[in-house]
């Protein structure tokens, strides 16, 4: 499924793939954290955006099992109930929390060309609750499974639908 909003945000979900769209009290800004709404993804997700307006840091969403990263291309996927891994396939992907307190900190920056393994413990403070287990380039065949599966246009052309909410 393809989710895309009015600011050129691109999500691509994978095969039991999940999405919601709710209120977060940060709101994934670090300069002006509030609450508001904010995607939350889990599984295979491929999230890109087509422009961003300059000198604007848009909110892009959290990876529900772990962190916040914004604006990146990036290429997410759970790999088991601990672990999760970010590749950054476009630039540095910048990753990073909140704490207990509404206090962002960095997780890990993730250069272009790399992927990066990250471990969670959701029963540890915050601050505690994230490893990066590994970092290393990805693989040619990594590169041609997401080239072919989420990069490519033409597995992803349908007609347009509007999607209405209910209630």
């Amino acid at each position: 499924m393809e989710v895309r909003d009015n600011y050129g945000l691109v999500l691509r979900l994978g095969p039991s793939s999940e999405l919601e769209y709710v209120y977060h009290p940060q709101g994934g800004i670090i300069a002006q954290p509030a609450e508001r709404p904010t995607l939350v993804f889990f599984g295979e997700i491929f999230k890109f955006r087509h422009y961003v307006r300059p000198l604007e840091v848009v909110a892009c969403g959290k990876y529900r099992t772990s962190c916040w990263y914004c604006p990146a291309n990036v290429y997410a996927r759970n790999l088991d109930a601990h672990r999760d891994a970010f590749y950054a396939l476009l630039g540095e992907v910048f990753i990073w929390e909140w704490d207990e307190r509404g206090q962002s900190f960095d997780l890990v920056s993730i250069p272009e060309g790399y992927k990066a393994m990250l471990r969670h413990d959701p029963t540890q403070p915050m601050r505690n609750r994230y490893a990066v287990e590994d970092m290393m380039p990805i693989s040619e065949k990594e590169w041609e499974y997401i080239a072919s599966n989420y990069i490519n246009p033409t597995r992803w052309i349908s007609r347009p639908q509007e999607v209405v909410g209910a209630g």
